[in-house]
């Protein structure tokens, strides 16, 4: 016996108006699938016209896959009354009259008090929004790849400074994840403390420009693991359409590196043009050098005559001791020897060789205290020569080693100026191994600035108002010349303390 058909109630037309007048596509079916109801919408949207589709199973205007699903929906419901699809909104695949296949947004609803059960549907054709969220991620999609690749920070923050979004760039120069970042206040996460009213300030000018006006300001970022790194910042304020304030938008570039070898560059030059100034005092002393052999010359020529005539005469009445004797031959002497150091200090200037000879350093510098000796009583300083008795002989420039201590020595009582008459003292300690030999002058003055130690063998490095700065920066190059080394640290009083290091090869030299 064949199943009774269902028998279709008449539809008042006021329903039927309605019906046609809807945008969405309406369907109704019966319990089995059948279609008893397709409006204009419907027909539109799929193509058919409502006598081709009413009467046959509404699979016809589903894909495969979704018709096998809706049988099985339609039969669980039926035998269990349990709804899986009923009252539910989902996105589905429906397929037009010539074959091809559309997203549409289904909603499925049972009409009340029908027996058997009826159902109607209601179909939105969601191509338009899907493709346009396509869009969208697309373009989301761009932009963060964009944000990922770009190799500057950028960071868009909150009208009250918290972190909204920030890029790969951003995350890596912070040392913190993306996760850690966002919803955090800027200035407390990643600006020092010492800049964060300047900071603060500079977003508050930004806040106050107008729409679009860019903003340049500077400031250091501290990473996670405390490194400080200088940014500069493009900052723009974003407004909504009524022009209030909703964030900020910034792009960060690390000039680190960059403003370092600025610095480097200008420093480089400072010291090019340093080293053409010396080049030209190189020359100039050179040729002062020159002029002033000939009056020593002279010099050391009238001592000597003096010297004779000396002899020849009777002085035993008005120089009994000889005193005058011994100030003309001190005369002779060290006219020599001014002559000496201005004709190695030529050859020094010119890259000659040094002319290295056997001597003892605690001789050579022993000499160089008695030089010294009417300035330091003067100023009442008082020398401590600790000499290593044992120290060997040794090849050495001894002229060019002693204008090194004379220079240490002529810094060190004028540093000692500042300390209080009986609390001055300089102390020269010589000590030697089978590799090196050294002289230490330490003296508990004020010691060189913090700032200057760095460049304290600089030439026109000084710290006295009215020296060269070439007298350390000499005494360095002589060192080199030697093979060896002058370098300064802090004396354990607080003072100054050079050590010259020569080399020294465990031979005593003929």
């Amino acid at each position: 016996m064949s199943p009774t058909p269902e028998v279709t109630p008449p539809r008042p037309p006021e329903m039927q108006a309605l019906l046609d007048a809807t945008v969405d596509a309406v369907i109704i079916i019966d319990s089995r699938g059948i279609i008893e109801s397709f409006n204009r919408s419907g027909e539109r949207l799929f193509g058919y016209q409502a006598d081709e589709v009413v009467g046959r199973n509404v699979s016809i205007l589903m894909t495969r896959t979704d018709s096998e699903s809706h049988d099985h929906y339609m039969g669980r419901y039926l035998s269990t009354g349990v709804p899986h699809i009923i009252g539910i909104g989902r996105e589905v695949d429906a397929r037009r009259k010539d074959g091809s296949v559309f997203p549409v947004f289904l909603s499925v609803g049972q009409i009340h008090g029908a027996n058997p059960p009826r159902f109607v549907g209601l179909l939105h054709d969601i191509t338009l929004r899907r493709e346009a969220m396509s869009a969208i991620r697309r373009e989301r999609d761009r932009a963060n790849m964009y944000l990922e690749m770009a190799q500057v920070i950028l960071l868009a923050l909150s009208p009250d400074r918290r972190v909204q979004l920030i890029n790969r760039r951003g995350c890596e120069s912070l040392g913190r994840r993306e996760m850690d970042l966002l919803g955090r206040d800027w200035l407390e996460l990643a600006v020092p403390t010492d800049q964060h009213e300047d900071v603060a300030r500079a977003f508050r000018d930004v806040a106050a420009n107008p729409i679009g006006d860019e903003r340049y300001f500077e400031h250091d970022v501290l990473s996670a693991s405390g490194d400080r790194r200088l940014i500069a910042w493009r900052c723009i304020a974003i407004r909504n359409a009524s022009g209030h304030l909703t964030g900020f938008f910034s792009s960060g570039e690390d000039i680190t590196d960059s403003r370092k070898a600025e610095e480097a560059a200008q420093a480089s030059q400072a010291r090019m043009t340093q080293v053409s100034r010396l080049a030209t005092m190189g020359e100039m002393a050179a040729g002062i050098a020159h002029e002033l052999n000939q009056p020593l010359a002279a010099i050391a020529n009238y001592a000597n005559a003096a010297l004779r005539l000396a002899a020849q005469a009777d002085l035993s009445t008005v120089d009994p001791d000889g005193d005058v004797r011994m100030a003309l031959d001190q005369i002779s002497q060290q006219a020599l020897r001014a002559g000496e150091i201005i004709r190695r200090l030529r050859a020094l200037v010119q890259n000659r060789e040094t002319r290295q000879e056997p001597s003892n350093l605690n001789d050579a510098i022993a000499e160089v205290i008695g030089f010294v000796a009417g300035d330091a009583k003067l100023n009442e300083v008082r020398i401590v020569p600790q000499f290593d008795p044992t120290m060997p002989i040794t090849l050495l420039d001894r002229i060019q080693i002693q204008q090194i201590a004379l220079n240490l020595l002529r810094n060190s009582i004028e540093a000692l100026a500042e300390r209080p008459r009986g609390q001055r003292e300089i102390r020269l300690q010589t000590t030697w191994s089978d590799q090196t030999v050294q002289l230490i002058i330490e003296d508990n003055g004020p010691g060189v600035p913090a700032d200057l130690v760095s460049r304290i063998f600089d030439p026109f490095c000084t710290t006295k108002a009215t020296g060269t700065g070439l007298g350390l920066a000499i005494s360095r190059t002589i060192a080199e010349a030697h093979r060896g080394k002058l370098s300064y640290d802090s004396s354990a009083t607080g003072g100054a303390k050079f050590t010259l290091t020569l080399p020294y090869s465990g031979e005593t030299p003929r």
